[in-house]
């Protein structure tokens, strides 16, 4: 099977919706060789063409399919060696989930980014969460690759938001460290078979944000 087939798939499953050029950057691969499968992908039913937006969805015959792929590609030897990464990576999120909202929010009002010394300190906090989530992306790079390439695109999100660009944080559609993070959850939930009910049960268990 072209490996394109799972990675463009995983990517587009991941994101639900997304543009050629997203999807791209999430898979691993070209551009081009993205588009001619996601045109395969809408021939088999996999995924729907939003003409209107440029935009791709992934069907409901699309998720069932990736599902069969995601269960070869991380079989259960495979998920065990992701749980301990994974269990590492739960602190550091509940601990992101505050950041962000400290980057949006300051003293009850939405931040304007006036306060240069809050925002300084926010970003020196992301900083030192990168630098603990950097061992934790390998351990996951170890057991796939696709894993590597979050940490190299949270790194360069990290780049763009201390040279000045403010949504590089928390921005949408535009590859901040949010949105970035945000794939990286959701790849491990699938990889895992985990929902979000597990996750709570799990943290709760392992007393995490308490």
């Amino acid at each position: 099977m072209n490996p394109c087939h799972f990675d463009v798939l995983h990517a587009l499953t991941i994101k639900g919706m997304a543009q050629p050029g997203a999807l791209a950057v999430t898979a691993g691969q070209g551009q081009d060789d993205v588009l001619c499968e996601l045109d395969r992908l809408r021939q088999d039913g996999y995924a729907v063409h939003l003409e209107r937006r440029g935009s791709w969805r992934v069907t409901p015959e699309g998720r069932d399919r990736h599902a069969e792929l995601l269960a070869d590609d991380t079989p259960a030897p495979a998920r065990d060696r992701l749980h301990p990464a994974y269990d590492r990576f739960l602190p550091l999120n509940q601990r992101f989930k505050g950041l962000c909202t400290r980057w949006q929010v300051r003293g009850g009002a939405p931040n304007d980014h006036t306060d240069s010394d809050h925002d300084a300190a926010v970003i020196a906090e992301l900083s030192e969460l990168h630098a603990e989530a950097e061992p934790v992306l390998g351990e996951l790079a170890e057991v796939r690759d696709r894993f590597a390439r979050y940490g190299e695109r949270l790194t360069g999100a990290l780049g763009r938001l201390r040279a000045g660009e403010a949504n590089a944080f928390t921005g949408v559609l535009c590859d901040s460290y949010h949105d970035v993070w945000m794939e990286l959850h959701r790849d491990l939930l699938l990889s895992l078979r985990l929902d979000r009910s597990e996750e709570e049960a799990r943290q709760a268990s392992a007393g995490v944000g308490r």
